[in-house]
């Protein structure tokens, strides 16, 4: 039954690769700058159940991800794949709106090289813009006449990784990833006059669609360090690198005035740029007793003010930090006679400033998490199935000073099988 149970997750990841640049959130509009929502979480479902910390949190049978450097600790074949969506609210002071999505969040492979070396393939969601706004305003000099403008954003960016994580020497690990980001967003204006005296201009809207496409390499380094501090107490601290990079850009932008007869396109051109992605840190330090209890914290920064958009500008976004409390318990994991002592709980708070500054405000973006694991069937020596579950409740942005507030509610699973690849059996 396992053989079979393999052989079916590899097909569905491979059905769902594609999926990877589908929307992972709902309409935001905060989206619509820089290269829209950044995905802040490198781990997986397991890490999202504690706030998204894991830098220095290692996991013998979750894929660490979170930090190359931790990969060591994953000493059999691991695959993961996850889910995730959120239903949200948006509200301006006056109307509010309800959105909802879901889509693959994560695929990954750990195998290990060695009893010292463990590498990762993987794919994640790096960005994600999903937005549509409308704004109206009265002409000058004909308070009769509105000037009617649509804003409108899909796609996102897409992260293949191949990560390597070695013991150095004791409680010290070092890692790498290289990352080949690409995908494509769309960014679309419409604006028009709509007068009661001159009906037909309504119609005669103009749109301008800016089609972008991005690819390039994008580097990371990790270090972990363990430690005994007494019989069952270990501490870690861990930190991830990001380098700056640069993305190849190539823009396709068409002009379009669409009329009741038909769409007459009126000029189309293309151009080819790049963007600057600045560089970012985490930090991360951890308390475990080496067995069932995990304590952490993390803190992530990025100069997103070094961050150059596709004309050359920079400004258009500022600096972040987010920082994230979480932990990890399983009361008894070899329980015979209750299920429940065998599922890992999880929980975590997190608070950040978002690169998004709006009539003299930076956003900032707030929640809760909850999480477990599930043992699925009867563990052996060369298997072990889990089943991971998160949800959250999150506040990003307020209704001051004509802003939007999203209140949203954050829900995700993932499969993960643990499996011994190497091991000769001597009974089938």
């Amino acid at each position: 039954m396992y053989k079979t149970l393999r052989v079916l997750v590899g097909f569905a990841a491979l059905c769902l690769a594609h999926a990877t640049q589908a929307q992972v959130i709902s309409n935001t509009p905060y989206s619509r700058f820089g290269l829209g929502e950044i995905n802040e979480n490198l781990g997986n479902i397991r890490n999202l159940g504690m706030a998204g910390v894991g830098v220095s949190a290692a996991n013998s049978y979750q894929a660490n991800t979170a930090n190359p450097a931790l990969l060591y600790y994953n000493s059999i074949t691991n695959f993961n794949m996850g889910v995730a969506g959120q239903v949200k609210s948006l509200s301006d002071g006056n109307e509010s709106q309800w959105d909802s999505n879901a889509s693959l969040y994560n695929l990954s492979l750990v195998v290990p090289v060695s009893k010292r070396w463990s590498s990762a393939v993987g794919l994640r969601p790096y960005s994600t813009v999903n937005y549509e706004i409308g704004a109206s305003k009265e002409v000058a000099g004909n308070p009769e006449a509105t000037f009617v403008r649509r804003y409108e954003g899909t796609g996102g960016l897409s992260e293949v990784y191949f990560a390597h994580g070695v013991r150095v020497v004791g409680g010290l690990s070092v890692g790498g990833s290289a990352s080949y980001i690409f995908g494509n967003i769309a960014n679309e204006v419409s604006s028009a006059i709509q007068d009661p005296a001159f009906p037909a201009v309504g119609v005669q809207e103009v749109t301008v669609l800016n089609n972008t496409t991005y690819r390039d390499f994008l580097f990371r380094a990790g270090v972990n360090y363990r430690q005994k501090l007494k019989d069952k107490l270990f501490i870690s601290a861990g930190g991830v690198y990001t380098f700056e990079t640069e993305l190849e850009a190539e823009r396709k932008t068409s002009y379009d005035r669409p009329l009741i007869t038909g769409s007459t396109p009126l000029l189309a051109d293309s151009a080819e740029s790049s963007v600057v992605l600045p560089a970012g840190y985490r930090a991360g330090i951890s308390l475990d007793n080496g067995s069932n209890l995990t304590l952490a914290a993390d803190v992530a920064m990025q100069k997103w003010s070094d961050y150059r958009n596709f004309e050359g500008q920079q400004g258009e976004l500022e600096d972040t930090y987010r920082v994230a409390v979480g932990g990890e318990y399983t009361p008894n994991a070899a329980s015979i006679d209750s299920y429940f002592e065998r599922i890992t709980y999880r929980a975590g708070l997190y608070y950040g400033e978002t690169p998004y500054v709006l009539n003299g405000k930076q956003i900032t973006d707030k929640g809760v998490t909850v999480g477990g694991t599930l043992p699925i069937g009867r563990a052996s020596v060369y298997d072990l199935y889990l089943l991971n579950l998160y949800m959250g409740y999150g506040q990003r942005g307020t209704v001051e000073n004509g802003l939007v507030e999203e209140n949203y509610f954050l829900f995700g699973a993932g499969f993960t099988v643990n499996s011994r690849w190497f091991i000769k059996r001597r009974i089938e």
